[in-house]
This record gives structure tokens, sequence and C-alpha cells, in this order.
């Protein structure tokens, strides 16, 4: 494959030929691998004390699911050699989704949790002086 290739349309809207040997198991168990990484970040997040960090894994878990999933079907669109589905498009599209999920997960955990806990920490400095029901 030559470079030039990826500044070429034809080469991002043609099918692709079936993934073979290597190639295949490296797709394919890139796939799987996304979806046990979900999984095992969905189970770890039913074990947190911290709401944030079982807020994080349960998001990060969702990541890894659902990209997994669709790589899968992905591929089995290029092995089966289904026109319109196979396209090599759809795998650009999945890279870019799950690097703006990634972006977006990341910045969740850096950006908008230490501000909630500023928050909280304010807000709960401020309740110790009002006065209480009962």
């Amino acid at each position: 494959m030559s470079i030039q290739n990826l500044l070429r349309l034809d080469y991002w809207f043609s099918e692709p030929f079936t993934a073979r040997g290597t190639t295949l198991w490296i797709l394919v168990g890139g796939f799987l691998l996304f979806i046990v990484l979900g999984l095992v970040d969905k189970i770890l997040s039913q074990y947190q004390e911290d709401k944030f960090k079982r807020l994080l894994l349960k998001r990060s878990g969702s990541l890894g699911i659902t990209m997994g999933f669709l790589g899968l079907v992905w591929m089995f669109f290029r092995q089966e050699r289904v026109a319109f589905l196979a396209w090599r498009f759809w795998m650009f599209l999945w890279v870019v989704a799950t690097v703006i999920w990634i972006y977006r997960l990341a910045r969740y955990a850096l950006k908008r949790i230490p501000e909630i806990k500023a928050e909280e920490a304010k807000r709960a400095s401020l309740e110790k002086y009002l006065p209480k029901r009962g």
C-alpha cells in the first residue's frame, strides 16, 4: 500500500479485500479486546466507592463495548464483501468517533470532575451553617 492512496477518494469509498491471516487476527482481536476491556470496566465500576471513578469506569466501559461491537460488525460486512457497508470510510469514521469519545472522557476526568468536587466542597462548607430540619 502506498501513502498516496490515502489522498484518493476511490480508496476510501471502494470495497477492500477480505482480511486474511495476521491482518484478520489483529483486527478481530483488537475489537474483541475493546469489548473485554469495556466489560472489565463495567464490572469494576460496581465495586468503586467514589462516585466519580464509578461514573468514569461506566463511561469507558460503554466506549469499549460500543466501539468493539461496531468494529466487529464492520469486520463482518468487510468479510462478507457487502458493497456499501464494507468501505474503508466506515473504519475511518470509527477511528474518529473513538478518538472524540476518548477525548471527551479525558476532558471530563481532568477538568469537570475537579470542578464538581470543588463545588461540592463549597456547598458542604456552606450547609454546615444552615439550620437543619427536624
